[in-house]
């Protein structure tokens, strides 16, 4: 079978970028060094392999600016067929349900349609991870991934599908679009001089797109303003022997209350909201045809801790908008609902993501909710993504807290350079997903008997699931007291050396992106923008140096301790606590203080 393989690439800033909006409330790019979306350099190398091997054509298309042009030219630099650059000042400020309908738009000037259509899993400037299952939803594809691997197989695609705490292997059907995780392969960098022209890019406008409302104006989700991080931090560096710095150390981690147990308890003392009383009529639309203030949260497949602390976060949004919460739950999602925040509950009779979201968006058309809720999770983010195409709503993604303000949904998320983008969401639904590490696990409210219905999911003929692993269980972190993060400065074959203060402090292991790429940890222990987020008690940075896109994903926690032999990396200026030291001089001499501390 002959493969004409699509791959959508992304521009994005290198390295951190400043986070602030222009005069016209887009994100400020210019004067910033940029390249190529590392999850997008494993889709231009995969195109360019699967249409080799089987005798086929590939495709690069970006959106963007004049400058994202030089992301085309290294894919054809790559081996790339044809390159396609779809750039407007109309296309400006456009949210990602807007970019998913202009590169579909783009897709149908083809000749003939791909029969496989590649896309990176995220992007190191926003994460949305959104556009993929937008874009198969829009052109009526399956969707999957993120993959690790995948090979054709007649008129089907097969792929090894990766999770946080395991992989899956997936079956789907061609045409499909397929979202590529980082370690699928090696990415496609080629050196600048062998880059071709730019006359070598075919390059499209709007005009040259069927008619339709573009950019910012035309945006359901927009940024409202970009918040710097507060800097709630004063470090504390000490310099020295390595036993001087571990002993300083250690009296102002005491001082902090470092030591002392934790609450009593595994919840927060804030207790989830209580119970609102449902419509007269239980799950059908309100008998004044009024639209219904519910805030509707998936229960998914994703870890009980989460799923709890998000309908905790959604009882309280309820509350502020005077609604209830709708928890639509999947099999073998959380049972326990009412006690955690849910005043009603519907269950899915399959969890397919394309078919759930198309019964949601039918029972929704019905029930009419005032938002709708997920968690920043493979399976919550494909079927939100689908259902914002299918409702016309948009999708904020990845949000770390959310609030109700002047009657919209309002959320925060991590823009780089160590900013928060609000997100204000204009559709309806409102539709958000958010990183469940970073909300309070609120206490529990009385038990009490649900109002249930079932919602029919058919099956979807073009995926086959079969077999699922479950490796690491990287979901332990989201609730760990206490994180050690790792960066490349902790070799591998070293991090035996990390067990005694592991063990002492009962901590979690955490890594960069970095490590994770080099498949030194599981993706699933990956912290920061493109990872996950936790709120510990103490996060023990150690050999990493402190990109902001990482610590981004342990903002919120109490005391960051940071050891590092290079007194001027970044990680110095966003800990409590700091050792400029090699970390395996200093370890033995914290490990012996601990274990006093932790005897006594």
């Amino acid at each position: 079978m002959s493969l004409r393989v699509t791959a959508l690439v992304k521009q994005v800033p290198k390295g951190d970028h400043s986070g602030r909006l222009d005069a016209d409330g887009r994100l400020e790019r210019a004067g910033a060094v940029a390249e190529m979306n590392p999850w997008c350099r494993r889709a231009v190398a995969q195109a360019v392999r699967l249409a080799g091997e089987a005798g086929g054509r590939s495709t690069a298309i970006t959106m963007g600016p004049p400058a994202a042009v030089d992301v085309l030219r290294e894919a054809l630099a790559w081996g790339v067929d044809d390159a396609l650059h779809l750039s407007d000042p109309a296309l400006a400020g456009s949210d990602c349900l807007v970019t998913a309908r202009a590169l579909a738009a783009t897709i149908g000037l083809f000749d003939q349609p791909p029969d496989l259509i590649l896309v990176g899993a995220s992007s190191v400037d926003g994460s949305t991870g959104a556009v993929g299952a937008m874009l198969a939803e829009l052109l009526g594809l399956p969707f999957t991934g993120p993959v690790l691997a995948l090979e054709p197989e007649g008129g089907r695609l097969r792929t090894i599908v990766q999770y946080d705490t395991g992989t899956e292997s997936v079956t789907v059907d061609l045409p499909a679009v397929v979202a590529g995780a980082e370690r699928s392969c090696s990415p496609a960098k080629a050196p600048a001089e062998t880059w071709p022209a730019v006359t070598a890019v075919r390059q499209v406008t709007t005009g040259d797109l069927p008619t339709a409302r573009w950019g910012l104006q035309a945006s359901p989700t927009k940024v409202a303003q970009v918040h710097p991080a507060p800097r709630t931090r004063n470090p504390v560096i000490f310099r020295g022997s390595p036993e001087f710095q571990a002993a300083r150390a250690l009296v102002e981690l005491t001082a902090r209350g470092c030591f002392e147990p934790p609450a009593p308890g595994p919840h927060a003392s804030v207790p989830v909201v209580s119970h609102v009383e449902p419509s007269a009529k239980g799950l059908d639309l309100p008998p004044d045809g009024r639209a219904a203030r519910d805030v509707v949260t998936l229960v998914g497949p994703g870890s009980v801790e989460g799923t709890r602390a998000l309908l905790g976060a959604a009882a309280a949004l309820a509350a502020e908008v005077g609604g209830s919460v709708v928890a639509v739950r999947t099999a073998s999602g959380d049972h326990e609902l009412a006690r955690w925040g849910a005043d009603e509950v519907a269950t899915l009779d399959g969890d397919e993501p394309r078919a759930v979201a198309r019964s949601l968006a039918e029972w929704i058309g019905e029930r009419r909710p005032w938002a709708v809720l997920g968690a920043a999770l493979p399976w919550d983010r494909e079927v939100l993504a689908r259902l914002a195409v299918a409702c016309d709503a948009g999708l904020m993604s990845d949000l770390v807290s959310l609030s109700a303000k002047a009657g919209r949904l309002s959320g925060l998320k991590p823009s780089g350079g160590g900013t928060l983008a609000e997100i204000v969401s204009h559709g309806t639904p409102q539709i958000a997903t958010l990183r469940t590490g970073l909300l309070p696990l609120r206490s529990p409210r009385p038990d009490r008997r649900l109002t249930e219905r079932v919602l029919h999911v058919p099956p979807d003929p073009a995926i086959t699931r079969e077999e699922r692993r479950t490796g690491d269980d990287g979901d332990a972190l989201d609730r760990a007291d206490v994180v050690i993060g790792v960066g490349r400065g902790v070799p591998p074959e070293k991090y035996d050396e990390l067990e005694p203060v592991r063990a002492l402090l009962n901590a979690e292991l955490a890594a960069t992106r970095k490590v994770t790429d080099e498949g030194w940890l599981p993706h699933g222990r990956q912290i920061g923008i493109t990872g996950r987020s936790v709120a510990p008690r103490v996060y023990l940075a150690v050999g990493l140096s402190g990109n902001l896109n990482h610590l981004a994903g342990a903002s919120r926690a109490g005391t960051v301790v940071a050891i590092n032999t290079d007194p001027t990396a970044e990680i110095f200026a966003h800990c409590d606590v700091g050792l400029v030291a090699d970390w395996q001089e200093v370890m033995p001499y914290l490990v012996d203080g601990l274990r006093a501390h932790v005897s006594g």
